[in-house]
C-alpha cells in the first residue's frame, strides 16, 4: 500500500487551524508541519509534539518555497511514497487520502502530481481546470465520478507530489519566494514530461487572498485585495516565468496577462492604489532584470514597510 504523508505550512495559525492540523495526523502515514511565523511559538511546538507531528521552524526563510522544500525533504526522508501539501486554512475533504491512495495505485510509482478541484470560498466558484500543450490552453469539463484527468496546472494546496516527481523536478524555486511558486513547478513539470492530474471526485475549499465580488454598473468584477507587496511578488515572478519558459511554452506568458488584469482591479476596485501600482511596476522591473529573492534583498528600502505591514496581515502567505 502507498504510504502517504502530508505537509502543512503555518503562519501565525489560529487555534482552530491548529486543531485541524492535529486531526489530520490520524488520516495520513506521516505529517510534517513547517512554521513560517517570524518567531517560535513554544505552545504550538508542544501541541504538535504531543501528537507525533514533526515540526520544522523555518521563520519564513526563502518564503513558501523554502517551507515546501524543507517539509517535502522531511517526509520523503521518513519513507513516504507521496506527500500532500496543504495551507493552514485548508479544509481537507474526508475522502482525500483514500482517493489519493487509489490514484497512486492507478498511476504506479512513477513521477506525477495530482490534486483536487479547488473551490474558492471567497468567490463561490471553482477555479478553472486547464489542459495545455505549452502553446494553447483548453478548459477541462469535469464531472464527479470520472477518472483523474491530465491537466496543466495545480495550486500547491491539496497537491500530491510523488517521490519520483520530487526527484525528477527537484526543489521549488526559492528565488521566487512567494507567488507563482507552484506555477513555475507546473511549467517545470511540463518541460520534464512529469504528468499532472486533477481528481474530479475531490473538492478542496480554499480562500485566495481576500477575494471579493464587486458590482460596477451593470457588470460584476472580482478583486483579490492582496496587499502591495504581494502585488510586487506576483508581477515580478510572472515576468520571470515569461522570460524563463515563454520561448518554449508560450502559455507561460499568461501570468503576465493576469498582471495587467490586476492593474485594472486595483484602479477600479481596490484601496491603496498608489502603493499597489508601485509594487506592480517595481515587480515587473525586477522580474525583467532578474532581481529575485525576498524584498530585503531586492528592494531593501521597501523592506521596512514590508516588515511593518506583515504584522498586520497574517494571511500574507496564503
Amino acid at each position: 500500500m502507498t504510504t502517504l504523508g502530508a505537509l502543512v505550512v503555518l503562519f501565525h495559525p489560529t487555534a482552530d487551524e491548529l486543531a485541524r492540523v492535529v486531526a489530520l495526523r490520524e488520516r495520513c502515514d506521516g505529517l510534517t508541519v513547517v512554521d513560517n511565523s517570524p518567531q517560535v511559538n513554544p505552545a504550538v511546538a508542544a501541541q504538535l509534539a504531543a501528537h507525533d507531528i514533526t515540526l520544522l521552524y523555518n521563520g519564513n526563510r526563502n518564503g513558501i518555497a523554502g517551507a515546501l522544500n524543507g517539509g517535502l525533504a522531511s517526509q520523503f526522508e521518513q519513507g513516504m511514497d507521496a506527500v500532500a501539501l496543504f495551507d493552514q486554512d485548508s479544509v481537507v475533504p474526508a475522502g482525500y487520502f483514500p482517493a489519493m491512495r487509489d490514484t497512486c495505485a492507478a498511476l504506479g510509482t512513477g513521477a506525477f502530481m495530482a490534486g483536487p478541484r479547488i473551490f474558492d470560498e471567497n468567490d463561490q466558484r471553482f477555479l478553472p481546470e486547464l489542459a495545455s500543450d505549452g502553446l494553447t490552453v483548453q478548459r477541462l469539463k469535469l464531472h464527479e465520478g470520472v477518472a483523474p484527468q491530465r491537466c496543466a496546472f495545480l495550486i500547491s494546496s491539496g497537491c500530491l507530489v510523488s517521490r519520483k516527481a520530487f526527484e525528477t523536478l527537484g526543489r521549488f524555486d526559492e528565488a521566487l519566494f512567494i507567488d507563482h511558486v507552484d506555477t513555475e513547478y507546473c511549467l517545470r513539470a511540463l518541460a520534464r514530461n512529469v504528468p499532472l492530474y486533477v481528481v474530479p471526485s475531490l473538492i478542496l475549499s480554499h480562500r485566495i487572498g481576500e477575494r471579493r465580488r464587486h458590482k460596477l454598473g451593470p457588470f460584476h468584477m472580482t478583486a483579490t485585495h492582496h496587499p502591495w507587496y504581494r502585488r510586487y511578488y506576483s508581477a515580478r515572478n510572472a515576468m520571470q516565468l515569461g522570460l524563463q519558459y515563454g520561448m518554449r511554452f508560450p502559455v507561460a506568458i499568461v501570468p503576465n496577462l493576469l498582471t495587467l488584469w490586476q492593474i485594472v482591479q486595483v484602479l477600479l476596485l481596490e484601496e491603496d492604489k498608489l502603493a499597489k501600482l508601485n509594487g506592480i511596476l517595481l515587480g515587473v522591473s525586477d522580474g525583467l532584470f532578474g532581481r529575485l529573492g525576498p524584498l530585503e534583498r531586492t528592494r531593501p528600502a521597501l523592506a521596512a514597510r514590508f516588515a511593518h505591514s506583515a504584522s498586520a496581515h497574517r494571511t500574507q502567505y496564503e
